[in-house]
């Protein structure tokens, strides 16, 4: 949940949260988790907005489930993912 709290912060904005928290070692998130954020939230809206397959809402599932460790964390990523920046 803080990764994902820290990825909300600044907004899916890499390059400012690399100016701000990984250049001075600040981070929680590491790159590769950025990443797998990013991806997660950009394939989660595309079946907000009914534009994926039934197989790939089937197999981004089961990358949400073996990624996330929570509930509260798959349901804070869908709402991250819901507001589109």
């Amino acid at each position: 949940m803080n990764k994902l709290k820290e990825y909300e912060e600044y907004q899916g904005y890499y390059d400012g949260f690399y100016l701000q928290k990984v250049k001075y070692g600040k981070n929680l998130i590491s790159d590769m988790e950025w990443k797998m954020v990013s991806d997660l939230t950009q394939d989660i809206r595309l079946v907000q907005r009914n534009l994926a397959s039934k197989e790939f809402v089937n197999k981004l599932n089961m990358k949400i489930l073996e990624r996330c460790d929570s509930q509260d964390a798959i349901k804070y990523l869908e709402e991250i993912a819901a507001k589109g920046w």
